[in-house]
């Protein structure tokens, strides 16, 4: 998001993160439908705060860095940063208040991935200017922020890591590194080279590739869980598509089209949309259950 929005709405939309967000509470209700069997608005509702707490209070830190001034994110964050502190604040108490008498469990259960989104950014400054923390250690960045994505929406649509949820675990951080890698391509003008990110190490194309073919694991899902759908019917029966699954199969498409397009010069909209691929696949599976 090199590129300055001129619509406010739009603005806050991007820079506030609330695209994020309602991913990050879809995905959970997604989740819990298709592979649980249970859905909670508790629990959809404490993924959409603690997203938009988490990214808030990152970008607050990250906006008093040394040489992102000039990048209009954390130029809007510089210029509304008690309104977006305070955001944060309510934010991430509604989350814990959303949990309520269950929140020492589910920080007991999340705790692997509170901490490294915490840690994602530490508010120390080095000589450099420049704030230390996970995310500046060679090569982690992209693996962490999948690894934050996957365990938070997995673990708290699951109930924690047992059974079908250490399949999802590989199988969405998997397609959260995809997104990753992509968002990459973008941060490349900001990036210093000794993040060794992967379009760093591998060039553009190469990252490309295997962002693609990470998205893999996702569609073997999506198509082994339809197949097997299908032949619980009666025997003899021609069996009903699922929709609910066989339309975020075919949305798979979008994620995979924004990635191949993806690169420096792309501007805000594009990264837009390739963050509402988040909640795309949800959405197509909520149309699926209406058909």
């Amino acid at each position: 998001m090199h590129q300055a929005i001129q619509n406010p709405v739009l603005r806050f939309m991007v820079h506030g993160h609330l695209v994020l967000a309602l991913g990050a509470a879809a995905q959970v209700w997604w989740i819990g439908e298709e592979w649980f069997v249970e859905w909670s608005l508790i629990r959809s509702a404490v993924a959409f705060f603690a997203t938009f707490a988490c990214y808030g209070l990152l970008r607050l830190v990250r906006s008093r860095e040394e040489g992102l001034g000039d990048v209009p994110l954390f130029a809007w964050y510089l210029a509304h940063q008690k309104a977006m502190l305070i955001a944060v604040v309510v934010s991430a108490l509604l989350a814990l208040m959303a949990l309520g008498a269950e929140v020492l469990e589910a920080l007991s259960r999340l705790w692997l991935v509170v901490v490294p989104a915490l840690l994602y950014v530490v508010p120390l400054r080095g000589k450099d200017g420049r704030l230390h923390g996970l995310r500046r250690i060679p090569a982690l960045k992209s693996f962490l922020v999948a690894w934050v994505w996957a365990a938070g929406t997995v673990l708290l649509a699951a109930d924690g890591a047992q059974g079908m949820a250490w399949l999802l675990l590989i199988v969405f951080f998997c397609f959260y590194l995809a997104l990753a890698i992509a968002f990459d391509l973008r941060d490349a003008r900001v990036d210093p080279l000794s993040l060794r990110t992967v379009p760093q190490l591998l060039g553009q194309r190469a990252a490309k590739a295997m962002a693609l073919l990470l998205l893999l694991p996702l569609v073997v899902l999506l198509y082994a869980s339809l197949f097997f759908s299908g032949i619980r019917g009666d025997a003899g029966a021609r069996p009903d598509t699922d929709w609910t699954l066989a339309l975020p199969l075919i949305g798979l498409a979008m994620p995979a089209w924004f990635i191949l397009r993806s690169n420096p010069k792309r501007g805000w909209f594009h990264w837009l949309l390739l963050d509402a691929c988040i909640a795309l696949l949800p959405v197509l599976a909520w149309v699926g259950s209406c058909l």
